[in-house]
């Protein structure tokens, strides 16, 4: 009996006897010819198996399909022109959002003159706007006017919209020193209420020096009061408080 052994088997036997392969020819009518170059039912299974862990281990070959790609350039020059052509004002805003300065710039030096001139008109609602719609529409209108300054000009159809900005940008340039003046102010005054609180609450104890000699002076002259004066005849001390005494009795 013939045993053909399957490497990097788990869970499966091992070994497959030739018997089986011989008794299922013999069942059929014709002799069972064993073909060395396919694949046995083993490697199959390894093969499947093996696969099958390449996934697991790598989860990102799997998941590459499912990364989103930023747009490119030619797909968000789709979108403006759609937006132009269908005056579609909520498309033409979701296309501003796109901040990268080279999608910016390729997608509008795709556009035709007549395409830029819509785009321009566009646009003069738009930067009426406040907030983050402003904001991200003045890069595609500084991109557009350095690309297409020359078209803009030739065609006389743009000054209604360029006298449109001019006055818009002049109105919002115009509250900017006053603006600035205020919050220099404001900035004083505050920097100001801040010092003050600081002065408050460091408040600066008192300096107290004591005289080390003054005290000893006084020290001394208390102890020289109290001193008395001897009598070579042995008499007793007298003190000068006794003689104090002594001449107001007499007084007296």
């Amino acid at each position: 009996m013939l045993h053909i052994p399957y490497p990097n088997l788990s869970g499966i036997a091992r070994v497959v006897s030739t018997e089986l392969l011989t008794g299922i020819g013999d069942k059929d009518g014709f002799d069972a010819v064993d073909d060395l170059s396919e694949p046995t039912m083993g490697e199959k299974l390894a093969s499947l198996k093996l696969e099958g862990k390449d996934d697991v281990l790598n989860p990102e070959n799997a998941d590459s399909s499912l990364v989103v790609k930023p747009p490119s350039a030619d797909s968000v020059n789709i979108l403006v022109k759609q937006a132009l052509h269908a005056d579609d004002r909520a498309l033409l805003i979701d296309c501003l959002y796109r901040q990268d300065e080279k999608v910016i710039a390729n997608s509008l030096s795709m556009l035709n003159p007549s395409d830029v001139l819509k785009f321009l008109k566009s646009l003069v609602p738009i930067i009426q706007l406040k907030g983050a719609v402003l904001a991200c529409a003045l890069p595609w209108l500084r991109s557009l006017l350095l690309q297409h300054s020359s078209s803009i000009m030739s065609q006389e159809s743009s000054l209604a919209a360029l006298n449109s900005l001019y006055q818009i940008i002049e109105s919002r340039v115009s509250t900017f020193n006053p603006a600035l003046q205020l919050s220099s102010y404001l900035d004083l005054l505050y920097a100001e209420s801040v010092y003050d609180e600081v002065e408050e609450n460091d408040v600066i104890a008192p300096v107290i020096y004591e005289d080390e000699d003054d005290s000893d002076d006084d020290e001394s002259d208390a102890d020289s009061s109290m001193e008395v004066d001897t009598v070579e005849d042995g008499d007793e001390p007298i003190l000068y408080s006794d003689i104090s005494d002594a001449e107001e009795d007499g007084s007296d």
